[in-house]
């Protein structure tokens, strides 16, 4: 049995203490025998030992920051900005801007919406299949009105222009739990990074990326995944024929957000820059007693 007490993590054991008495009838017929009690102790693990987790609020402001749909039917569901009150373009902190409800959606008064951009859409390096598309936030927005088959919303918050478009989607609210146990898969799994939400063509530690593994692969979130140099091909200077070299290891990434088909994880670690194309596996289990999570 595992505890936690001042951060610490604590294991009841149960020792085996022996004592003599008499307790059975056997006992009476054979003579006395040693009877076995069992006693709880307290055993303090070292902080090797324990599985490391990481906390919530390091990616929490990612969260509402990016959400990604698996397919543009859904896309197409969700609500989205018409035009300003006035027929603008461009639409500011402040201003108002009818909204329309995506195919098969209605338009509730949610006293908060989040506005999204459609943003870069994800497909499998091999066959090309889409596997997400990803919306970055612009804004919030607060409902005002219904005006016949339109909604007017009023922009609370706009991190840069909101334009016609862009989508609308509740605030995420959902209970957060407070830390990820950590965990390496338990079968070999075999990806790469598909992009950099922020587009960086390089990532260090402490960059979000997204990967071409999701549920389908068994990643949830907490999964632990080696980051490597993508293979390279060269030309056998001999035979002539095409040779794969394996890449060099490139770091770790923790995933903390996984969807059907992709996922979005933190690096935790990086010996040197990594770029999209780098490959994803499963590391050696051992990692994650040395893993520095802060």
């Amino acid at each position: 049995m595992w505890a936690g007490y001042g951060g610490r993590l604590v294991a009841l054991v149960l020792v085996l203490v022996g004592v003599v008495g008499v307790a059975s009838a056997a006992e009476e017929r054979d003579g006395p025998q040693d009877v076995v009690h069992l006693s709880p102790r307290i055993r303090e693990v070292p902080p090797s030992e324990a599985t490391p987790s990481i906390k919530r609020r390091t990616i929490a402001p990612f969260l509402n920051d990016y959400r990604l749909l698996d397919s543009r039917a859904k896309l197409k569901e969700t609500s989205y900005v018409v035009a300003g009150d006035d027929g603008q373009q461009l639409i500011g902190s402040g201003d108002r801007f009818y909204a329309r409800a995506g195919k098969g959606a209605g338009l509730s008064r949610d006293a908060r919406r989040v506005i999204y951009r459609p943003g870069t859409v994800y497909r499998d390096p091999e066959s090309g299949a889409l596997l997400g598309i990803e919306l970055r936030a612009v804004g919030e927005a607060g409902w005002v009105k219904r005006e016949g088959n339109l909604a007017v919303f009023e922009v609370l918050e706009a991190r840069r222009e909101v334009r016609p478009g862009d989508r609308l989607l509740p605030y995420r609210e959902e209970r957060l739990s407070l830390t990820f146990p950590l965990q390496v898969p338990e079968h070999a799994v075999d990806g790469e990074i598909l992009g950099a939400p922020e587009s960086m063509n390089y990532v260090g530690r402490h960059a979000i990326v997204a990967l071409d593994l999701g549920r389908r692969n068994g990643i949830t979130p907490g999964t632990v995944l080696a980051l490597d140099a993508a293979p390279v091909r060269v030309a056998d200077p001999i035979e002539g024929d095409t040779l794969h070299l394996a890449g060099a290891p490139g770091g770790l990434a923790m995933v903390f957000e996984s969807f059907e088909r992709v996922s979005y994880a933190l690096i935790l670690e990086a010996t040197r820059p990594l770029e999209v194309g780098d490959g994803v596996s499963t590391p050696e289990r051992h990692v994650l007693t040395s893993l520095d999570v802060r």
